[in-house]
């Protein structure tokens, strides 16, 4: 028995160091990581300011309980700096309310609406009817127009399966839907403070498919319809002015990242604030800095994410050291307040 447990034990040693090699060779054969996808580079986190957005906002012209010039006041209140009006099916202007958001109260409007008659899609800077109820023609209508299209709340059109895991004919539809439309800037991973968390799955799978190729930006909005609904989930938009021209390169080029609040008794407590996102090609590396609760955000407080998976955690990822990093990363801050994600960063692997 003793020469039997020993040969188990010797060929389980050898097993795991041939497994080990393996795993070595095939990195060292797929070659090292290149970060080509990075959504804050080239921005000045010092000279640059911070914009909240909502991006899905609905008034009483579309089952909201709020007037438009309520839903502008509201936000305003909250420290909002861009709004985007979307009710179903209909652009509604402020303009024709006799309404100056920007002067009146600091805060952009963005036009558009949210088209509802197939699965819900948010059409950005553009003002067009479509009767459209299938999404690939819809978001060419979008982009026809001069429209940006971002795919509201998915997760009220799939369900897991019986494992609670993305099914591969969910994954295969989407992917197939955003390369073949750029218009699509993301989805639309949060809405209403987590309504469908299960959609952090499908953005996973996503960008574990499309990366580096084709980024999907992800978004979080509260999809107000009444005032209770205010202030859940947010994006942050890091840009030289509150203009029109900087907020749709910012969006397009995912220079924005996601804040959703938590469950705190603190009504001031909110997610971590990113302060600055840095890129060091030579050293393989991305730093952030974050605060959140009154001080520097504690380094256990950072989580890198890849294939769904926790790959590595704290403020700095050698992302050149680090196992288990596939076509992407992106991550998580948590704070007493709430979480923000980042954006994510898409990587190619160098010939050997």
């Amino acid at each position: 028995m003793t020469l039997i447990r020993k040969t188990v034990r010797w060929w389980g040693v050898f097993l795991c160091a041939a497994w080990l090699a393996a795993g070595l060779a095939q990195g060292a054969a797929a070659g090292p990581l290149k970060l080509v996808v990075d959504p804050y580079a080239g921005l000045d986190w010092q000279k640059l300011n911070q914009y909240r957005a909502n991006l899905h906002t609905h008034t009483v012209e579309s089952g909201g309980q709020l007037f438009l010039g309520e839903v502008f006041k509201e936000y305003a209140r909250r420290g909002y700096s861009i709004l985007a009006i979307t009710d179903h099916d209909r652009c509604t202007k402020w303009e024709k309310a006799g309404l100056d958001p920007l002067k009146e109260h600091g805060i952009l409007p963005v036009l558009g609406q949210e088209y509802s008659k197939g699965r819900h899609v948010c059409g950005l800077f553009l003002d067009h009817k479509s009767d459209a109820r299938d999404n690939a023609p819809l978001v060419e209508e979008i982009a026809g127009h001069g429209g940006v299209a971002v795919l509201n709340h998915p997760g009220r059109y799939w369900k897991p399966d019986a494992d609670g895991r993305l099914p591969q004919a969910t994954r295969d539809e989407y992917l197939a839907l955003v390369r073949a439309h750029p218009a699509i800037a993301g989805i639309e991973v949060f809405n209403k403070n987590d309504r469908y968390p299960r959609d952090t799955l499908l953005w996973d799978a996503l960008l574990g498919a499309a990366l580096p190729g084709r980024p999907v930006w992800g978004f979080a909005n509260d999809d107000m319809h009444d005032p209770a609904q205010i202030g859940h989930s947010w994006e942050t938009f890091v840009m030289e002015s509150l203009t029109p021209a900087c907020l749709r390169a910012a969006l397009t080029r995912g220079s924005f990242y996601l804040s959703v609040r938590g469950k705190s008794e603190k009504a001031d407590a909110y997610p971590p604030i990113i302060q600055s996102v840095a890129h060091d090609a030579a050293a393989q590396t991305i730093t952030l800095q974050a605060a959140a609760d009154g001080g520097l955000l504690p380094e256990k407080s950072y989580r890198w994410i890849s294939d769904g998976a926790v790959v590595h955690e704290g403020p700095v990822l050698d992302y050149g050291r680090t196992p288990g990093i596939g076509s992407y990363v992106r991550a998580e801050l948590s704070g007493d307040g709430g979480t923000t994600y980042t954006n994510p960063f898409g990587f190619s692997r160098a010939s050997p």
